[in-house]
């Protein structure tokens, strides 16, 4: 039985789950201030951070500022006098002054933003800690309005920041700075044009994400490549950096024979001065704060705990900000410790470790296995061969770390030498690439699972922490079998009936239907207001439902608000982990098929993907699910998309559904004599409204013929249309059924099992 004698361990897990239960019982959605969207404000902060990001096609510098305030008119130019003329005032009356008077100062309806995120349209960076005022376009972070959906009002709410200025200008900063700050910022600087000049363009970007913590210039591709691969932790700077930079520093010393006092304190300061220029990333505190208390343990003669140097490193970061908790790098950079100390001695006893190459392997299994739930929740699929992988990058992390910063030094003393260094570490950069294209190209090169249940995700940790405390009394089949227990409660997916999600792709259709015989499918996919729409809101949203194949996709008609989602998972099949069956489209005559139309056939076929047609009175048969091809006749010759637009009707035991695009007029007569022989006599249970509520569509003539329980809408916010009108509305808000819109609910999902139909609204 395990027996608890760290009560500090205690006391770390307690208070976590203070945090996690004060999160679920008090925390709210963080507000996003999109009623000061797009307004040109004025902004005093205190300079935090500077690094360099893509925007708009350029790099530019990207200052973080802390503890701001959006400035009344009234006293923009007061603060600007009082900056200029502050040479003589010293830092601490200047956070004097700024604590005393920043309230008074800013904006009432801006009174909750502590920090922002400047774009700079200048190269005039001003330093480190001073106080500055510059102005600019506030561009507000959003909500999810999906699920999937990567939040960047909440993560950036966690990092401190609630929005951005885009295209900002310095106006004034004070005299006062961090001088400290200021010169670990001119050293990254300093490295940084070394990397620029020694290595390629790509290699420079991942050198100086590794050592130097500047992720903004990173190749995306390359960033998604590592990610795909599960070895994007490589790019963090964490414990690694700590074992090589620190411990060649702490050997450096003793080497010199400098007294033990001397030698820990200059090796902490080291790191500290590491830490700060590098940003102080949640998993470089975790590794600074156990890497300091390995140090003092060994000055003072105390055994060094990892399981207490761990529970340090949570509470002093929880209690700087609780929200981390929710934050995926903290996660997975606790959660990879507490798998090397709580997990890994259980495996090696029970499975097998007694060869270096075997600690190895099982090294990468207990990391594996303890941030398996973070991976899942977050990226809703896992690497299999990552496991390997890491066996091969984690021991050439070493060398290419020690190369970099012996570049870095070499090209300090003389540029040319640092350029011939920097060509072993490029073969390591190639090597790594290389390696994860392979992996790509591997069969079930990703495991696609969804995000799983918070009961899964406890049931699955109860397991892992069982088998440890119950170790000696296992046997190491059972160990195994529980190991694999724990695997199936995270892959468990209960029946759900039917479901039917409208997808929120702004303005656009995106429908998802899925029932339990395991079909899944999609009809239209495509926005007009959004950009990378399949990247952004309909590959993250299948890929959390556990979706790896589509059976089918129906395109309504080749409109670029219906396809553009669709036309960019066709191209991506190979890489996304999601494929497709069969695409089908409108069964029209050749004045139908326009550029669009042909296109999404080229790419269906280049991708593997058969093309059907379907025109009225073609069926799918999914499970229990019946859809029939109402809408367009079969060849007609027709070249307005809108009017040969595919209807969809829908049966599942009781329920009905009608699927309309973006059918308008004529079409609209057409389909009502065709449900004649389908419409029971109370009408349908749901109707996807057409064309996103445009006025001229779904007229009361249709409406009283169809009679729906539940309306639903796509059109995105504010868009230029005016969807949907109101007239429309008055239509169905006369009709007596329920309108729901992805304007203001997100993603809307309809379950139905059991013979009861309920709606889930994402936002509520």
């Amino acid at each position: 039985m395990l027996k608890i004698r760290r009560p500090l361990c205690l006391v770390g897990l307690a208070y976590v789950a203070a945090v996690v239960t004060m999160i679920l019982l008090t925390v709210r959605p963080s507000p996003t201030y999109e009623e000061l969207d797009r307004e040109q404000i004025t902004v005093a902060g205190y300079v935090e951070y500077i690094e360099y990001k893509q925007s708009r096609g350029s790099t530019v510098p990207v200052i973080s500022l802390s503890e701001t305030a959006v400035l009344k008119e009234s006293q923009k130019a007061i603060l600007e006098r009082f900056l200029s003329d502050s040479e003589k005032i010293s830092q601490y009356r200047l956070h004097q002054f700024w604590k005393d008077n920043r309230e008074s100062l800013q904006r009432e309806d801006a009174a909750g933003i502590e920090g922002v995120l400047c774009y700079m349209e200048e190269e005039k960076i001003p330093k480190m800690g001073s106080l500055v005022v510059v102005q600019g376009d506030y561009r507000a972070f959003t909500h999810a309005t999906n699920p999937g959906e990567f939040d960047s009002a909440d993560y950036y709410r966690i990092m401190g920041q609630q929005g951005r200025v885009m295209d900002c200008r310095m106006l004034v900063q004070s005299a006062a700075y961090d001088v400290f700050r200021e010169k670990m910022y001119r050293i990254r600087e300093y490295l940084s044009l070394l990397a620029d000049a020694c290595f390629t363009e790509e290699d420079a970007s991942v050198i100086k994400a590794m050592l130097l913590g500047e992720k903004g210039t990173l190749r995306a591709d390359l960033k998604e490549l590592y990610q795909q691969n599960g070895i994007i932790h490589i790019l963090a700077i964490s414990g690694l950096h700590l074992s090589v930079i620190g411990m060649g520093c702490y050997r450096l010393f003793r080497k010199v024979r400098a007294p033990s006092v001397v030698n820990i304190i200059l090796t902490i300061g080291i790191m500290y001065c590491y830490g700060t220029m590098t940003g102080m990333g949640v998993s470089m505190l975790r590794a600074y704060i156990m890497f300091g208390i390995h140090l003092c343990a060994k000055l003072i003669g105390r055994t060094y705990d990892l399981l207490t140097a761990v529970t340090v490193a949570v509470l002093v970061v929880l209690v700087q900000q609780p929200l981390y908790i929710q934050h995926s790098g903290f996660l997975f950079s606790f959660g990879a410790i507490c798998g090397i100390g709580i997990f890994l001695p259980a495996a090696e006893r029970n499975l097998f470790g007694h060869s270096r190459l075997e600690k190895a392997l099982m090294s990468g299994i207990a990391i594996s296995l303890s941030t398996l739930p973070v991976y899942l929740c977050f990226y809703y699929e896992f690497p299999p061969y990552s496991v390997l992988l890491n066996l091969i990058v984690i021991p050439c992390m070493t060398f290419v770390l020690v190369g970099g910063l012996m570049t870095l030094g070499m090209a300090a003393c003389f540029l040319p030498f640092g350029t011939v260094a920097a060509y072993p570490v490029h073969l390591l950069l190639v090597f790594y690439e290389k390696c994860c294209n392979i992996c790509l190209s591997l069969p079930d090169s990703k495991w696609i699972t969804g995000c799983p249940k918070p009961w899964q995700v406890a049931v699955f940790l109860g397991i892992l922490l069982g088998l440890v405390a119950w170790n000696h009394r296992l046997s190491k089949l059972c160990f195994r079998h529980g190991m694999l227990c724990a695997l199936l409660v995270l892959s468990i997916k209960l029946p759900q009936g039917l479901q039917i999600t409208i997808v929120d792709v702004g303005q656009g259709d995106c429908i998802y239907l899925a029932e339990d015989s395991g079909i899944h499918m999609l009809i239209d996919g495509g926005s007009s207001d959004k950009s990378d729409v399949a990247k952004y809101q309909m590959m993250p949203y299948l890929k959390h439902e556990g979706v790896s194949h589509l059976d089918a996709i129906v395109v309504t008609h080749p409109d670029s608000d219906h396809i553009s989602g669709i036309r960019a998972m066709l191209e991506e099949t190979d890489t996304s982990g999601i494929s497709v069956g069969t695409l089908y489209l409108p069964d029209v005559g050749e004045a139908g098929r326009n550029e669009e139309y042909r296109e999404l056939e080229q790419l269906a076929r280049a991708a593997d993907v058969s093309v059907k047609y379907l025109g009225v009175g073609d069926t799918l048969k999914c499970g229990k699910v019946m859809l029939t091809c109402l809408h367009p006749e079969k060849g007609w010759d027709e070249k307005e998309a809108n009017a040969y637009s595919t209807v969809l009707y829908l049966k599942y035991g009781s329920f009905t559904a009608l699927f309309t695009g973006d059918l308008e007029g004529e079409g609209e007569k057409l389909v009502v004599e065709r449900l004649d022989d389908f419409l029971p006599v109370q009408g349908i249970t749901l109707l996807k409204v057409a064309h996103h509520g445009s006025k001229y569509s779904t007229d009361e003539a249709f409406l009283k013929a169809v009679n729906p329980k539940l309306a639903l809408i796509s059109s995105g916010r504010n868009n230029r249309y005016g969807h949907p009108h109101e007239a429309l509305m008055e239509r169905l808000k006369d009709s007596g059924c329920y309108i729901y819109r992805t304007q203001e609910s997100g993603a809307i999902t309809v379950r139905v099992r059991g013979g009861k139909v309920w709606v889930e609204e994402y936002i509520k």
